[in-house]
């Protein structure tokens, strides 16, 4: 909030002098507002992309796993024993 300056009760030269250092003020409070905000977002960025990479092998190791399952499962022959035609299976003692 910029402070209310009355140039009728100041010098000219001190108004000049207030009005130069409320411009200046507020010129460093956007500047810091802009480092701040920057720097809050890098360290958010860093922190969000950082902390999965102790569980990467862990996943790594179980998704290789699940896909290894899932390709034996898809690509391995059945376990049904085929017949001719017309013939049963004989039961195996």
């Amino acid at each position: 909030m910029d402070p209310v300056i009355h140039v009728s009760k100041r010098e000219p030269d001190e108004s000049s002098r207030v009005v130069a250092d409320s411009a200046a003020d507020a010129e460093a409070r956007e500047f810091r507002r802009y480092f701040v905000t920057r720097f809050g977002l890098m360290v958010a960025v860093a922190w969000l992309l950082s902390w999965p990479i102790h569980l990467l092998p862990h996943t790594v190791v179980w998704t290789l796993l699940a896909t290894a399952a899932l390709v034996i499962g898809l690509t391995s022959p059945g376990r049904r024993t085929v017949t001719t035609a017309g013939r049963r299976s004989k039961p195996r003692h």
